[in-house]
């Protein structure tokens, strides 16, 4: 009906046309991309049964001119405009012909396997498994169960290339940044909570780019689970010839770790986490103002002024909130680590802010799984997805660390 009353009003103008069948834009642009679709999923298949044809022709002649054809049977293929039906295939009358491959049904396994790297790609950009199963059937025409959508998923994370842990670095890293994050595992431990924490590493070059280099997944922080990822870490290439700055918080494990691997590198203990610590300690009606001294020690241009209005800090409320004091205190002097590089990098290197927007993601995309994972397994599959779409799409930044 609506392409009867387009072709047959030629005197009216395209806008007045749109007024007459479509109700919006929206609708006339569905239709155009309908028929548009439609013309192609058509080209592809004549192309598709033509070239199959002229292979299974050449065939024939190949191996018996008196071979015959006896008829034809339907398959269907998933291509760029969807899902195309009906694709004919001669049949050769001897079935045992039949059965063998022709080069031409590869575009078959091609198509495929884009299909389901698109699939693994939506997973891991955080759309849940339902959601791309009714895409599939909806805009592919493919049914795809949930359980299909996961197994696509961990076969691609099963490739050595995409494994984050068994890749090998160079030793150019001059900057490297060390946290951790709790996340929740059905079946991880005997633990009541099965609260299992995502230990990370993540690298930066002298040009600026970064990477996240290896990550773990353990019981806690400690010394045993830091040691395991740093020396995996430097077996794998990163020596630390050219190492300036590993920024962390001030967990005690991890500090003793770094010490241990790259006793020469300098450690930035970061403010966000030690100013966090500090409020944490304080009663809530003097919060504000304890907040307002803290970045008084951290804004200071020098480190002579930081340490300055430190003391005033420690005197000022030493009497009524000395527990906010002594966590001010424990370990402050690696808090000022970053004095002790050009300013123009202090904003940079004094927190973990660059490894907390990826705990961010992390955090935003297991939300399609309740917040939790079924087991150990899903869980590093699922992060290595993550970090390695993170590490192919982070944005050129230049870090210089002249010390």
């Amino acid at each position: 009906m609506t392409k009867h009353i387009i072709n047959h009003q030629p005197h009216m103008s395209i806008k007045a046309q749109k007024k007459e069948v479509f109700n919006s834009e929206e609708e006339l642009a569905k239709f155009l991309q309908s028929n548009l679709n439609e013309t192609l999923k058509q080209a592809i298949r004549v192309t598709v049964k033509l070239m199959i044809k002229q292979e299974m022709e050449s065939l024939r002649r190949e191996l018996d001119e008196k071979l015959s054809f006896n008829g034809y049977y339907g398959r269907k293929m998933l291509s760029p405009a969807g899902a195309i039906n009906n694709i004919s295939v001669p049949r050769f009358r001897e079935k045992q012909i039949n059965e063998l491959s022709l080069e031409s049904m590869s575009i078959f396994d091609v198509e495929k396997d884009k299909f389901f790297r698109l699939i693994a790609e939506m997973h891991r950009l955080g759309i849940s498994q339902e959601k791309i199963r009714r895409l599939c059937s909806t805009f592919l025409g493919t049914k795809i169960s949930k359980s299909r959508v996961g197994l696509v998923h961990r076969e691609l994370a099963k490739e050595t290339s995409f494994q984050i842990n068994q890749q090998p670095l160079s030793d150019e890293y001059i900057q490297l940044y060390a946290d951790g994050i709790w996340v929740k595992c059905k079946n991880y431990g005997l633990k009541a909570d099965n609260l299992a924490v995502l230990l990370c590493v993540l690298g930066v070059t002298k040009a600026g780019r970064r990477k996240i280099i290896g990550f773990q997944l353990a019981d806690q922080e400690d010394f045993a689970s830091w040691s395991g990822l740093l020396q995996d870490i430097k077996t794998r290439g990163v020596l630390g010839k050219n190492l300036k700055v590993i920024t962390t918080d001030d967990n005690g494990g991890l500090i003793k770790s770094i010490k241990h691997f790259y006793p020469k590198v300098s450690t930035q203990l970061c403010i966000v986490h030690k100013m966090r610590n500090v409020l944490g300690k304080a009663r809530h009606k003097n919060k504000s103002t304890i907040g307002e001294d803290l970045k008084a020690i951290y804004n200071a241009q020098t480190k002579k002024d930081a340490i300055i209005q430190y003391q005033r800090f420690c005197r000022k409320w030493y009497i009524t909130e000395e527990k906010s004091v002594r966590s001010l205190r424990f370990n402050f002097d690696k808090t000022l680590t970053y004095f002790d590089f050009p300013k123009e990098i202090w904003k940079k290197i004094r927190t973990t802010n660059i490894l907390e927007r990826e705990f961010r993601e992390v955090r935003r995309r297991i939300k399609v799984f309740d917040s939790s994972f079924n087991h150990r397994d899903s869980t590093n599959n699922y992060a290595n997805s993550i970090f390695n779409y993170l590490n192919n799409h982070y944005p050129a930044q230049a870090l210089h660390t002249k010390a």
